[in-house]
């Protein structure tokens, strides 16, 4: 069920990928963005084949300096699991990103730019009564699709931190932590 849902995401992402006429980037960014960020999570320690969905898939970022190539961005988190027996809302919470455009690392004429980002996720389940705090880093791409849409895609990696027995007991883990690793996708209008 889980490689089911994760085909069906990547192809999603590829889809949406294919579909673009990008354009350059030789200006700087709009100061908001506010995008769509579908969001399908498996954890690894879910030993009950779960798939869990976000219901408020939506991320905003502010961003600042000369041609705003720095982003602060929040999205929230209130995903639901299905599961036969015991589906629910399960994990809320939020992510926090700082994000770095490097506009100028190669020709403006090239559409696609790189960016980097450190984010922190809080989250309490709801179902399982664990909470997690996850920090790491997010590489990516970003592209404008027009003047008013862009879109990014990245990859994250990062360490989870279960903070309280129970959380550490739960998930399998001596020490609190557990590796970490996603892939990002959102795409949104700019203004």
């Amino acid at each position: 069920m889980k490689k089911n849902y994760l085909k069906f995401a990547v192809g999603l992402i590829v889809f949406f990928l294919s579909q673009t006429n990008v354009t350059a980037q030789d200006k700087a960014l709009q100061n908001n963005y506010i995008g769509l960020l579908p969001a399908i999570l498996v954890e690894p320690y879910d030993t009950v084949d779960a798939v869990e969905v976000n219901f408020i898939p939506i991320v905003y970022e502010f961003r600042i300096k000369e041609r705003n190539d720095l982003g602060f961005q929040v999205r929230p988190l209130l995903n639901y699991r299905f599961l036969e027996d015991r589906s629910g809302f399960s994990q809320v919470g939020g992510t926090l990103v700082m994000n770095k455009y490097f506009l100028n690392l190669f020709d403006d004429e090239f559409w696609l730019k790189p960016q980097l980002g450190v984010y922190y996720t809080y989250a309490y389940n709801l179902l399982d009564k664990i909470q997690s705090m996850t920090l790491g880093i997010e590489p990516g791409v970003f592209m404008e699709i027009n003047d008013d849409f862009s879109m990014s895609l990245n990859l994250q990696p990062g360490i989870n931190y279960y903070p309280d027995q129970f959380s550490q007991d739960f998930v399998k883990t001596e020490s609190g932590f557990k590796g970490h690793f996603g892939i990002i996708f959102h795409i949104g209008y700019n203004f």
